[in-house]
């Protein structure tokens, strides 16, 4: 017989895997509970959620999500990135883990594709949104300054002209 609350954590598992953009596994062998508790706050911060379940049960989870998995062995802890920004949660996951020296990444999927340890890693090494959006603008700033210079330049040079045959007579202008 089947426990009734296994086949609900299944189904509420598949769910957040469903709606997360990122879900990555993780060996959190080596790291204390204290540790443990401080990269769970880390990762809620950001909106994200960190768990420790059965790797039965998130067999079956991603089964029924629809997501091809990788071997699930050994402790895994699953990240699910549901409400946060996925590559925000994913450089938290990794940094923290470099960070202690311990655990590793196994596997992920990230934006509903199947990305292995390092691509992880190299998502991680990424800059964050907010630094490859201001980079994106300042880029296209530059040309819409140029361009904005040298509609401009003709105006100026009228400008010019016209303060030095004012200066050559004296500041006069004449109607004539």
């Amino acid at each position: 017989m089947v426990n009734e609350e296994k086949v609900k954590q299944v189904e509420e598992l598949a769910q957040e895997a469903t709606e997360s953009e990122a879900v990555v596994f993780s060996d959190y062998s080596g790291l204390t509970v204290a540790e443990m508790s401080e990269l769970r706050r880390k990762l809620a911060e950001r909106g994200a959620d960190l768990r420790v379940v059965k790797n039965t049960l998130l067999g079956l989870a991603l089964e029924k999500a629809g997501l091809k998995d990788g071997e699930l062995e050994g402790p895994t802890a699953v990240l699910f990135s549901r409400s946060a920004d996925p590559l925000e949660s994913v450089k938290t996951l990794v940094s923290f883990l470099k960070e202690k020296g311990r655990g590793a990444v196994k596997f992920g999927f990230f934006e509903k594709s199947f990305t292995s340890p390092g691509s992880l890693s190299e998502l991680a090494a990424l800059p964050s949104r907010a630094v490859l959006q201001s980079y994106l603008v300042s880029r296209l700033m530059v040309p819409i300054h140029r361009l904005v210079y040298v509609l401009s330049f003709q105006e100026r040079k009228l400008v010019t002209i016209l303060d030095r045959v004012s200066r050559v007579r004296g500041g006069e202008i004449s109607t004539s």
